[in-house]
């Protein structure tokens, strides 16, 4: 679940509806992921369906800016998958799912701090100032996305097989296809990546975050999230670039 889709160059209230529009919109895909997961998947036993219930009215707290009970709803849904008996959580899409969400929250936190108070910050300088909390978000994102890659390098089909069924796809409109498990699992792990991306950003590891932004590309092209984020970002790195040979040549003696 994504925060961001532009760098926030200029703060003001017409951005923020933006921002706001933008986390709506992620959280929606990813908990129509799980939905579809839900009812279209493997078979999951009946022991999933109280922690997802739990992690729905989470869903719901965020989409209403209640993020300190969102993070509190997550954090019960990730006991209760612990206390399912018999799952491998090291590779179960619903852990990584609720993986995912609580980096999200805290990944918030360390960007714009505790509490709702968007309207104190009125330029990039009063970002990401909490470190602490988007380093511990980078923690869930990796949980998120080695039992997304842990369960992927176990079932994902081999490349004559992904072929074929592309092939049969040809002339079928694109919101006729129903994904195949693999396709989901990497859509999902698409969006934890550019999670994963935006926390690297915010930490100035420029090049780890334009890493995570094209791998989550390379599994779902269409990833808008990870689109927006990459190309905001090259703008931002080029206007600071600009700024700073600006600075060199009106420097004395350049």
């Amino acid at each position: 679940m994504a925060i961001f889709t532009k760098e926030l160059l200029h703060l003001n209230r017409k951005m923020q509806i933006v921002l706001l529009v933008v986390l709506i919109t992620v959280v929606a895909s990813v908990f129509f992921l799980w939905r579809y997961m839900e009812l279209k998947s493997l078979g999951q036993n009946g022991a999933y369906k109280a922690p997802m219930h739990i992690y729905t009215k989470a869903e719901k707290l965020m989409v209403r800016g209640k993020f300190d009970r969102a993070l509190k709803s997550y954090e019960e849904a990730e006991r209760m998958l612990r206390q399912i008996p018999g799952i491998d959580l090291s590779q179960d899409f619903y852990y990584a799912i609720v993986s995912n969400a609580i980096g999200t929250v805290h990944l918030r936190i360390g960007i714009y701090g505790g509490g709702n108070n968007e309207n104190k910050i009125k330029s990039r300088a009063d970002l990401a100032k909490d470190k602490e909390s988007i380093n511990l978000a980078q923690s869930y994102f990796d949980t998120s996305i080695n039992a997304y890659q842990k369960w992927l390098k176990l079932h994902r089909p081999g490349p004559e097989k992904i072929a074929a069924l592309k092939k049969s796809r040809e002339g079928i409109a694109e919101d006729k296809i129903e994904l195949e498990p693999f396709e989901r699992y990497e859509r999902a792990l698409s969006v934890t990546l550019t999670n994963r991306g935006i926390a690297l950003r915010y930490l100035n590891d420029f090049a780890g975050a334009e890493t995570c932004y094209h791998e989550a590309l390379s599994l779902w092209p269409d990833n808008k999230t990870a689109i927006g984020n990459l190309e905001s970002m090259h703008k931002v790195m080029k206007e600071e670039s600009e700024a700073k040979q600006k600075k060199l040549d009106t420097e004395p003696g350049s």
